[in-house]
C-alpha cells in the first residue's frame, strides 16, 4: 500500500482562505465617514437639493458617506410627515445623490463643498468638531432649523473628540429676550440630568428657551425652558449665565441655564446668533441621531 501524501487540516485551509480574503477586502474598502440626520424639508434646502419647490416636504432623513477619496454617497429619504410616527405618508420619496468633494478652511473650522455629478445640487457643510456637522446656506451661515428639526448632521459611529473645535461667532448681545426651540433626543441627555425623570421609552424631548436680559446693561438675568417629557409639559424658570472660555477652547462662549445648581445645569454652546447646541457635563457636544440632533434654533419675533 503507498503512503498517503499528507492532507493539509480542513481549518488550517479555512483560515487560510478567510485571510486572503479579508486581506483583498481591506485592499479595497474606502474609509469613511458615514453622517445621519433628518433636517427641515423648507424652500432653502429644497432648492439646494433640487427638490421641486412644490414638493410636500415636512423633513428629510440624510444618510451621507463621505469617503477618504473625496467621493460621496448621499441617501435622501423625504416627504409629508406621517402622524404620531418617524415615517411619511406613502412611505415617501427617496434618492441617491453621488459627487466629490473639497475641503476648505473657513476660520477655525473647515467647510466641505460638495458637487454632485448627477444632478445640479451643491451642498455646503461646516465640520464643527469630529462628530458633529452643520449645513451652511450659499452664504456659508449656518442653516436655521425649526421647532422639529435642525441642520446639524451627526456621525453614525462617534469617536474620540478634543471638546469643541470652533469658536463662537461674534454677535449683537444687546437684546432683552431671545427664543430657541428644538427637539433632542431624550436618554442620553436625561442620563445626565436624573431630575428630568423620564421614562425608559422616552425617545425625544420637545424643548422652547427663553432667555431675558436686563433692559439697561444686557446681563442675563431669568430663563424660562418648557420641556415636553413624555409628552408632558414641564415648565421650569431660573437665572442663567454667560460663560466665556473653556480649558480645551478660549474663544467659544457658553450659556449656562441654572448655574447656582451645578447638578442640574444645563449648558450650551452658542455657534452663532442662532444655533445652540447642547454640551455634556465635559463640555463636549452630545452627538445625535438619525432622527434628532442636540440644537435648538433661534425663533424670528
Amino acid at each position: 500500500m503507498k503512503p498517503q501524501k499528507p492532507i493539509l487540516p480542513i481549518t488550517l485551509l479555512l483560515l487560510s482562505s478567510l485571510f486572503l480574503l479579508s486581506s483583498c477586502f481591506a485592499s479595497t474598502t474606502k474609509s469613511a465617514i458615514v453622517l445621519v440626520g433628518s433636517t427641515p424639508g423648507d424652500s432653502p434646502i429644497k432648492a439646494m437639493l433640487t427638490i421641486p419647490a412644490e414638493t410636500k416636504v415636512d423633513f428629510i432623513k440624510w444618510n451621507l458617506e463621505l469617503s477618504d477619496d473625496n467621493s460621496f454617497i448621499l441617501n435622501i429619504h423625504f416627504g409629508e410627515s406621517k402622524p404620531n410616527t418617524m415615517g411619511f405618508k406613502d412611505n415617501g420619496e427617496n434618492r441617491v445623490l453621488k459627487g466629490t468633494f473639497s475641503v476648505s478652511q473657513s476660520g477655525s473650522f473647515k467647510v466641505y463643498h460638495l458637487k454632485s455629478t448627477n444632478s445640479s445640487a451643491k451642498i455646503l457643510l461646516a465640520k464643527l468638531n469630529e462628530n458633529l456637522f452643520h449645513l451652511l446656506t450659499p452664504q456659508s451661515q449656518l442653516m436655521i432649523g425649526n421647532g422639529g428639526w435642525s441642520y446639524s448632521l451627526n456621525r453614525k459611529e462617534p469617536v474620540n473628540s478634543n471638546g469643541i473645535s470652533i469658536p463662537s461667532a461674534i454677535f449683537d448681545e444687546k437684546y432683552v429676550q431671545l427664543v430657541f426651540d428644538g427637539r433632542t433626543p431624550c436618554q442620553e441627555l436625561a442620563s445626565e440630568h436624573p431630575e428630568m425623570n423620564v421614562s425608559q421609552s422616552c425617545f425625544k424631548l420637545k424643548w422652547k428657551l427663553t432667555l431675558n436680559r436686563d433692559s439697561v446693561n444686557y446681563l442675563p438675568t431669568t430663563y424660562t425652558i418648557r420641556k415636553v417629557v413624555d409628552n408632558q409639559p414641564q415648565d421650569v424658570t431660573g437665572k442663567w449665565a454667560i460663560i466665556k472660555g473653556t480649558e480645551s477652547n478660549p474663544n467659544v462662549v457658553i450659556y449656562k441655564i441654572e448655574p447656582d445648581k451645578p447638578d442640574e445645569a444645563i449648558s450650551l454652546l452658542v455657534a452663532d446668533d442662532n444655533i445652540l447646541l447642547f454640551l455634556d457635563k465635559n463640555n463636549e457636544p452630545f452627538i445625535g441621531n438619525k432622527d434628532f440632533s442636540f440644537t435648538l434654533n433661534k425663533r424670528i419675533q
